[in-house]
């Protein structure tokens, strides 16, 4: 009803209540007494509405619409809109059941299930379903003051109800699946009867062969095959020789399409027979079915053409649609060689599986069949950035770009725009091939994907968020985009975000080991490191060679300073075959020495990834090693040697992939190594060079790089006012803590000297803050850890100017502990034994 004042004149006694039929409980209905269930109830009437655009009982009186109140059960929203989860349709009706002891009992039940489906829908513009108002009926019942006392929370479960829906309905220029306006179809394995198990990849590689031919059409959208295979291992399907009717519904319910089609191979002598059928699945029925022929397996590839334009066919499509289309011969698009095609679909099943090494094995077959297979080099490419191989993945990326004419419009313009993407320098050039891309293909997934990932190279949050967002509304239910979107919302600092979106994930599609890890790294992040330990033991319990996973343990015990473990779970994966985990697991078995300052043990192991890289030929890792031992000089006061690593950085990184970024960070240390020499001019001239090199590239965050270096001059100058001024602007364009790669390494490292700035400037409650702030940076701890302990010293000598003595010893004895067996060199060491005496 309509909310009224408890003050208001002539509600002291019972009265009328004026208000509309179709919001009303039964129990209001009847007149009874009610309580808080009857807001509830009323609550789902417009829940009801907000996401289907009507009320669930209309009529054409009061009565009418009482009488339905009563007896009619509500139809189940998700059957006027398929756009809302099964969970939010449960509350919907939990709220709508007719005896309120069915119902939610409080307001606080609706908010916190409430809260638990908004946690995977990420914020973006959507728009309402459009509806007529309701014409106001009125109706009038008796009541008491008690009647009109509504608890707050309503209030509160109301609002939060309503952005929850709000989010669920489509946003404005995304198109779900089901949506688009074109047919969509899922192109089921093949039976195999040939007799032949020989003969049995084709059950794959047909299928495989005609959704790669369908989907450079315009007017079709086609499950890929990487989904498709995703739905059937879920489901049990990969080995089904027949589907079952519920087999095909779960297919395009989770694919989002509403055709199937289903066929088989057949053999006679050397003739090959395919044959398929159609269906709506809408309805049910069979809208086409037919067969073609060929002689021999040289044939397969033309049959497939002649069966693609007869689906299309089927499909409706107009003639016109159908000779105006983009559709290419499948062997010019592929390969020549069925042979090739088979490795390279039995390769791709590796791949999905993860085994990236059998995978590449089975692309090399096909590349010996047809050196010119540009989807076997581009699926090589991928297989090696997921190893950590970064020079590999850019030579075979190299070898599908050259041949990117082999390729569909599809295909081309995705491998044009990965190949430009690892350069700041044509990242323009990417953004054009995947608009190109996207308007041919507004509704594929990939595409948005990488674009995603463009963005938050450049540090581009909200634009990387739309294109995850717009994924995950369109129900791809695939892990990259909800790994993704992960980190730009850690980017943010909205960890709690991070962990309802990856919690939707486990809870409405399946569990999965990447997610936990995931989900170990929020936690990381946030400092909770027991938690992170336990989705780390998720992820192994999940899949024991996730390696990724073994890693994140090894850096949370580090963080923990349970040093031992965290060598124990390194050295585990130095016994793994994957030398791209090697490399980064010497960054941390280095890093993991200096957090304990034990510097030149931790250069022995940069020097151990520097000469596997090297023997893998791998610059990207070069240019990292190099870094990092230059950072380790410089914080042992040895800058002369920074600067020659930073000199060897600088040549290799033009040919790296990331080569502006790591040219900015070798001049950011050739800089700091200048000024520890005193050479004021030199650190200008590079601090003005990062600033050129900023102006080239796509990531202008990094001109905080210029900021720092020149807050650093100003530090040595002791100009103190400009120099905290700069920090300041340095700090505020970094992200919060997000990821583990070898970029994440400047929190600490910049917080460090704007608390150096505080204290030299004698504003010692400043440089506190800001030291303790530093202890917080769990990225600064693992990367950067000589920070870390440095803060526990200065924060005892900072104690000990403020006359607290005892907070002072207990710094003093936290850095003792950590650096008890540090390098002899360092002066802090045997300052805090006497300072602590």
């Amino acid at each position: 009803g309509i909310a009224r004042s408890l003050g208001a004149k002539g509600i002291t006694e019972a009265g009328v209540m004026i208000g509309t039929p179709e919001y009303m409980s039964p129990e209001q209905v009847e007149a009874k007494n009610v309580d808080q269930r009857s807001d509830i109830y009323s609550l789902g009437i417009i829940l009801y509405e907000m996401v289907t655009g009507k009320v669930p009982f209309e009529g054409d009186t009061p009565f009418s619409v009482g009488v339905k109140h009563k007896s009619e059960i509500p139809k189940d929203p998700r059957e006027l809109n398929a756009q809302i989860s099964e969970a939010l349709s449960r509350l919907i009706l939990k709220c709508l059941e007719k005896d309120r002891e069915k119902r939610y009992q409080s307001a606080g039940e609706v908010h916190s299930e409430l809260e638990k489906i908004e946690g995977g829908i990420p914020t973006t513009e959507r728009t309402a379903p459009h509806r007529k108002p309701l014409t106001s009926r009125e109706i009038t019942v008796q009541f008491s003051v008690k009647k009109l006392l509504i608890p707050a929370l309503v209030v509160v479960a109301l609002i939060i109800g309503a952005v929850v829906l709000w989010l669920v309905l489509p946003r404005k220029g995304v198109v779900p699946s089901s949506a688009s306006g074109k047919p969509s179809v899922a192109v089921m394995y093949f039976k195999n009867n040939t007799g032949n198990e020989a003969y049995n990849i084709w059950r794959s590689a047909l299928s495989d062969s005609i959704i790669t031919d369908l989907s450079q059409s315009k007017y079709v959208q086609v499950l890929s095959g990487d989904r498709l295979y995703s739905i059937l291992r879920k489901h049990d399907l990969l080995e089904t020789r027949s589907y079952a009717s519920e087999d095909l519904e779960k297919v395009a319910t989770e694919g989002g399409v509403n055709h199937i089609l289903q066929g088989n191979l057949s053999k006679a002598g050397d003739i090959f027979r395919i044959e398929y059928t159609l269906q709506d699945m809408s309805t049910g029925n069979i809208i086409g079915s037919d067969r073609v022929e060929g002689k021999g397996e040289q044939a397969v590839f033309s049959m497939v053409d002649e069966l693609t334009r007869i689906i299309k066919s089927d499909l409706e499509l107009s003639e016109e649609e159908i000779s105006t289309d983009i559709d290419r011969e499948i062997e010019k698009i592929t390969t020549s060689s069925p042979q090739a095609f088979k490795y390279y679909v039995q390769g791709r099943e590796f791949h999905l599986e993860g085994e990236y090494r059998k995978g590449i094995q089975f692309m090399e077959k096909a590349l010996e069949l047809d050196p010119e297979f540009a989807m076997a080099y581009r699926s090589m490419a991928m297989a090696y950035n997921n190893l950590v191989l970064f020079s590999e993945k850019t030579k075979y990326l190299q070898k599908a770009f050259e041949l990117k004419d082999r390729l569909s419009d599809r295909e081309r313009y995705l491998i044009e725009a990965e190949f430009y993407r690892y350069s700041e320098t044509t990242h323009d050039k990417a953004i054009e091939a995947y608009t190109k891309h996207l308007d041919l293909y507004p509704e594929d997934t990939i595409a948005l994907s990488n674009l995603g990932i463009l963005y938050i190279n450049i540090e581009n949050w909200d634009e990387a968020i739309n294109c995850y967002s717009s994924q995950i509304q369109a129900k791809d239910k695939s892990i990259f985009p909800y790994i993704n979107i992960a980190e730009a919302y850690r980017a943010k600092g909205q960890y709690e975000t991070v962990r309802k979106v990856l919690g939707s994930y486990i809870q409405d599609i399946h569990d999965s080991d990447n997610i936990r890890e995931e989900l170990a790294m929020n936690y990381f992040h946030q400092g909770d490191y027991d938690l992170a330990l336990a989705e780390a033991d998720k992820a192994l319990s999940l899949n024991p060679d996730n390696i990724m996973a073994r890693i994140i343990k090894g850096n949370i015990f580090l963080c923990k300073e349970d040093f031992d473990k965290a060598e124990e779970e390194y050295f585990n994966v130095l016994e793994k075959k994957e030398l791209g985990y090697h490399l980064y697991t010497r960054i941390v078995l280095g890093t993991s020495n200096i957090l304990q300052g034990k510097f030149e043990n931790g250069r022995k192991h940069y020097q151990q990834g520097l000469e596997l890289a090297e023997k893998l030929g791998d610059n990207w890792w070069r240019v990292c090693f190099h870094i990092w031992r230059a950072y380790s000089y410089l914080k042992s006061g040895q800058p002369e040697d920074a600067l020659k690593d930073c000199e060897a950085a600088w040549k290799i990184a033009p040919d790296s992939d990331d080569s502006l970024k790591w040219q900015r960070r070798a001049l950011y240390y050739k800089g700091r190594a200048f000024l520890a020499m005193d050479s004021f001019e030199d650190a200008q001239k590079a601090a003005d060079s990062i600033r050129e090199l900023v102006e080239k590239g796509t990531n202008k965050k990094d001109i905080r790089y210029t900021h720092h270096l020149l807050g650093l001059i100003e530090l040595k100058k002791k100009n103190y006012p400009r120099a905290i001024d700069y920090f300041t602007q340095a700090i505020t364009l970094l992200p919060y803590e997000h990821a583990m790669t070898p970029f994440t390494m400047d929190q600490a490292n910049f917080a460090e000297h704007l608390a150096l700035a505080y204290y030299e400037s004698g504003d010692m409650e400043r440089a506190r803050e800001e030291y303790e702030k530093i202890l917080t940076i769990n990225i600064g701890k693992l990367y950067t850890g000589d920070i870390y302990a440095r803060s526990l010293y200065w924060l005892g000598r900072i104690y000990e100017d403020l006359g607290q003595t005892d907070k002072a010893a207990e710094y003093y004895e936290k850095f003792l502990d950590l650096w008890k067996d540090a390098d002899p060199s360092f002066s802090e060491v045997e300052d805090a034994r006497k300072r602590l005496q």
